[in-house]
């Protein structure tokens, strides 16, 4: 399958580089930092979802760090070869323009997997040892949560570097992409719940001024990976019914969870899809 050979060259290539075990190292590094911030007081445990749940993780390290790592290893993964020419000997494999950039996708995907699940689970596993009261689980589950969100990023990276001709556009889509996805989204945010909170939404939209905001923080992997995972670490997830979107304790409807799959589902396949239109068009 050429997917498959595209994608399995590509994260070979990765395990290769100096770049991985560096960045398995820096991951190792961060999280142990993290566990060191977060623990309780002598003769005290902290749980697996106190330290999931925790600022440090959930915002300064998943949602911040984990989208800005997707991007930048991945932006070249084809405009890269293409400037190089090395797409071109690629190409004249039996090799698709899709295989190419759906197997850079799984891929690049892949090779982050590494680091961030060695990251994880080995200060988890010393951590064990002492302060925190690990559940396997809840762990485990976290992960493969934090593995879909960097894949949903590697995604919207290299559908953007099949749909551009040059590294300097690419870079610059990285760039752009990660400041909206990530500080301006919540900035555009802020203003749009005073103005809502106020006077509710302008009477020509569709949805509600709540509804809005809902759609607003779906749109946003970073949005719907907060739902799915704050659900999954309070051990939530699918449990609150269609009662309401949001009920006690901070719980979602089954409905938004839902959603929140599907959104990141959603980008895990549409930038491709875009940027390999473009792609098939495009002169190499």
């Amino acid at each position: 399958m050429s997917v498959e050979a595209v994608a399995r060259k590509d994260f070979q290539d990765a395990v290769r580089s100096r770049w991985l075990l560096g960045l398995t190292a820096f991951f190792v590094l961060l999280v142990s930092v993290v566990v060191y911030f977060v623990r309780p007081g002598p003769g005290q445990t902290i749980p697996t979802s106190a330290l999931l749940g925790s600022f440090l993780v959930r915002d300064a390290l998943v949602t911040t760090l984990i989208p800005l790592i997707a991007l930048v290893v991945s932006y070249n993964a084809v405009v890269g070869e293409r400037e190089t020419g090395s797409l071109k000997l690629l190409l004249a494999l039996p090799h698709s323009r899709s295989d190419v950039v759906f197997g850079k996708v799984a891929g690049r995907a892949g090779a982050i997997a590494v680091p961030v699940s060695v990251g994880f689970l080995l200060p988890a596993l010393v951590a064990a040892i002492g302060p925190l009261s690990l559940q396997i689980g809840t762990f485990l589950g976290y992960i493969l949560l934090t593995l879909l969100l960097s894949s949903a990023f590697v995604a919207i990276a290299v559908g953007f570097s099949a749909a551009v001709s040059s590294n300097r556009l690419a870079i610059g889509g990285a760039v752009g992409l990660y400041f909206l996805f990530v500080p301006l989204w919540g900035a555009i945010q802020f203003p749009l719940r005073l103005y809502l909170g106020t006077g509710g939404a302008p009477g020509w939209l569709p949805l509600s001024g709540t509804e809005l905001l809902r759609l607003l923080r779906l749109l946003n992997p970073t949005g719907s990976f907060k739902i799915v995972a704050g659900e999954w670490v309070s051990t939530t997830l699918f449990a609150a019914g269609q009662a309401s979107v949001e009920g006690g304790a901070g719980q979602y409807a089954t409905a938004m969870e839902i959603a929140a799959f599907a959104m990141l589902a959603a980008w895990l396949l549409v930038p491709p899809l875009l940027g390999l239109w473009r792609f098939e068009g495009a002169d190499l």
